[in-house]
């Protein structure tokens, strides 16, 4: 048994050591791509602009389960630039609309025990794909907990969110994986924090996920129903991640590969496995 992780039982050691294995194995430089459904998502951005937020979402995006919308001005659509290619955004202000309309257009009607502590929802299907972002403080965490006043925390969370989802929008497009898992995890937080912050911060991480402070508290999502133990090893593994990466951003030979090239460096890296 590795001795850093003594507490352990054999089979959460096993779990653990399963856990941590790269499930990044294949990658395809060229997958097919049909982007005729953006035909959709033009027409829907301009239906936006001219009908207004309301209509264009119950005409559109869900007509058999129509909204009354809080706060129709918040609601703003784009077709955006990511790192994997075009991908159609729908930004929300108000944490309420974006609830039901997660609710309604991803979960059919039918609301998720965990939806108020959901951020942002990824959809990436072979007719469509796109991203829902709320404007909520990222991963729970306070504007006072960042340093940082309360608007300026909600416009940093909101771009930490997009090049998160962008990030595992590239790993499901290019490696066919995007899962809820910590590897995943540290990498879309990695390029969200460098876009939002122009740096990565170890700390923070550690607040989002709640292994610092309070608040964040999405790391006992990753292995649903661990033991206490193997949550306890869990985070040091996440931290020895975290510290891992705010070094690596420093160093030249990194910082020269392109933003596709980083994000596969970091698949490839066994992130979970760093003694």
């Amino acid at each position: 048994m590795n001795q850093a992780f003594s507490f352990l039982s054999h089979d959460e050691e096993k779990t653990l050591s399963d856990y941590c294995e790269n499930h990044f194995v294949s990658y395809n430089d060229r997958p097919c791509e049909d982007l005729s459904f953006l035909d959709f998502w033009k027409a829907f951005i301009s239906s936006l602009e001219e009908k207004g937020a309301e209509k264009a979402i119950n005409t559109m995006l869900i007509p058999n389960l129509p909204l009354r919308l809080k706060d129709a001005s918040g609601i703003s659509a784009q077709i955006y630039k990511s790192v994997a290619g075009l991908i159609p955004v729908v930004g929300i202000s108000d944490s309420q609309d974006f609830e039901n309309l997660t609710v309604n257009l991803i979960h059919k009607g039918k609301r998720p025990e965990n939806i108020g502590s959901t951020g942002a929802s990824f959809v990436y299907g072979k007719k469509t794909r796109f991203i829902i972002l709320s404007k909520k403080p990222y991963s729970n965490v306070s504007a006072k907990s960042m340093g940082l006043g309360e608007e300026e925390w909600l416009e940093k969370s909101m771009k930490i969110r997009l090049e998160h989802e962008c990030t595992h929008f590239f790993t499901k497009k290019f490696f066919g994986v995007s899962m809820n898992h910590l590897h995943d995890e540290l990498i879309a937080d990695f390029f969200g924090l460098l876009s939002a912050f122009g740096s990565y911060k170890a700390e923070y991480f550690e607040y989002f996920m709640g292994i610092k402070g309070s608040e964040g508290s999405r790391l006992s999502c990753y292995i649903p129903d661990c033991s206490k133990n193997l949550l306890s090893a869990l985070k040091e593994k996440a931290s020895k991640a975290a510290a891992f990466l705010e070094e690596l951003q420093k160093e030249e030979d990194f910082s020269k590969l392109s933003h596709s090239d980083k994000i596969r460096f970091l698949c490839q890296k066994p992130l979970l496995k760093l003694d």
